[in-house]
């Protein structure tokens, strides 16, 4: 009787960790979409106020902001994806984007 209640346990261990790198799949592929989606808006011109509003609604990335030397940077990224996926948006000192790249 303990080798069927030992298995099915195992069953059930199993079907849960396939569950959870399933739910872990779909939200590292969505953050990936929501970063270079993001980033695909921050052309040339468009103002930081902006930027960060957009930024503001991503529900699975987050943002830092550091100053240069000639205005400002954001660096937006997925903590999914460790920091090894991210978008940099320039500013200059009117803070407007004067560059931006998916990375």
């Amino acid at each position: 009787m303990h080798a069927m209640k030992r298995s099915i346990l195992i069953d059930i261990i199993a079907i849960a960790a396939i569950a959870v790198l399933i739910s872990l799949t779909f939200f590292w592929i969505e953050a990936k979409k929501e970063v270079f989606y993001l980033c695909d808006n921050f052309y040339p011109g468009v103002s930081k106020s902006s930027v960060i509003r957009q930024l503001n609604t991503a529900e699975l990335s987050t943002y830092d902001t550091t100053f240069i030397a000639n205005g400002s940077r954001i660096v937006a990224y997925s903590p999914l994806h460790l920091g090894m996926m991210s978008c940099r948006i320039d500013f200059n000192k009117q803070d407007i984007v004067v560059f931006s790249i998916a990375q």
